[in-house]
């Protein structure tokens, strides 16, 4: 895995909003909205890990000086959202063996696997635990139709499924409301889940990129604190990454995972690209081009 252990600590800030989705339809789509105090400063980058290339967002944390990881995907199209869970479950600051905690199973999610199948191998060895301080859930979603949520549970592992052709997640527990109608559901993000969710099903039979967009759109959180502050589309069959900024589905970048370019892809008034260096580009760059 080769994360630092610090990384516990510094994700205590950590969104306590954001929207992530997977669907299946002729083409596999990703999303997320990443909603966030407007303080912190945000992050696009394309790496390396042991010969993969990683797409990530970071947000910065400004307390602890440390950028944080929490959406992303790599070549093989393997895609993983980390998000608040609300109401917080009291966790453990001690990690003992055979446990993983919920942002350590994110990081392996993208660092070491290529299909779903290879992380429920993992999910099936561990107890999923949360920090102590912190809850999380997070989204893992594959190219081959296989998508779950993964949430730590009183000693065991609480894991929903995709049911059906997609798969949206906010911040209330999903395993509470397993074979729930999306009317049904209460608790925190669950009018965003519902907009989300009708959105996908209004367009399926037509889903492509402008309907992957249209849902981050319908999903968008406009709260003044809590605003959605970056969004992003995934294409795994074509790594590429789709970005718009501050809540804005106007002015749409795109990203070449391949190329490592990023490019004005729509709204502008004039092309322009970039290569996309080890550091990658920040929202304060990307808000100069025009």
């Amino acid at each position: 895995m080769k994360i630092s252990i610090c990384i516990a600590f510094l994700l205590v800030s950590i969104s306590i909003a954001c929207t992530g989705y997977a669907v299946y339809a002729d083409k596999t789509w990703y999303g997320m909205n990443f909603d966030y105090p407007p303080e912190s400063d945000i992050r696009f980058s394309v790496s390396d890990y042991e010969g993969c290339s990683i797409f990530m967002m970071h947000f910065f944390n400004n307390d602890r000086m440390f950028w944080v990881p929490t959406v992303g995907m790599n070549e093989h199209g393997l895609f993983s959202s980390l998000q608040y869970q609300c109401p917080m479950i009291e966790g453990t600051p001690h990690q003992s063996p055979g446990e993983l905690y919920i942002y350590q199973l994110f990081n392996t999610a993208i660092n070491d696997c290529s299909l779903l199948y290879e992380l429920e191998c993992v999910i099936d060895s561990v107890e999923l635990i949360n920090l102590y301080d912190l809850t999380l859930h997070t989204l893992i979603a594959d190219t081959s139709g296989n998508a779950l949520i993964a949430e730590a549970g009183e000693g065991e592992n609480l894991i929903t499924g995709i049911n059906g052709n997609w798969i949206v997640m906010t911040n209330f527990p999903n395993a509470d409301f397993i074979n729930t109608t999306p009317a049904e559901i209460v608790g925190v993000g669950d009018e965003r889940y519902r907009r989300a969710f009708a959105y996908i099903e209004e367009n399926y039979s037509s889903f492509g990129l402008p309907e992957a967009i249209g849902t981050l759109e319908a999903a968008v959180n406009n709260d003044a604190e809590w605003g959605t502050k970056a969004s992003m589309v995934f294409d795994p069959l074509e790594r590429k990454v789709y970005i718009g900024i501050d809540g804005d589905f106007q002015r749409i970048w795109r990203i070449s995972m391949d190329e490592r370019i990023i490019e004005t892809w729509s709204g502008f008034i004039k092309y322009r690209s970039a290569l996309m260096g080890v550091n990658g580009i920040n929202v304060p760059q990307l808000r100069t081009w025009k």
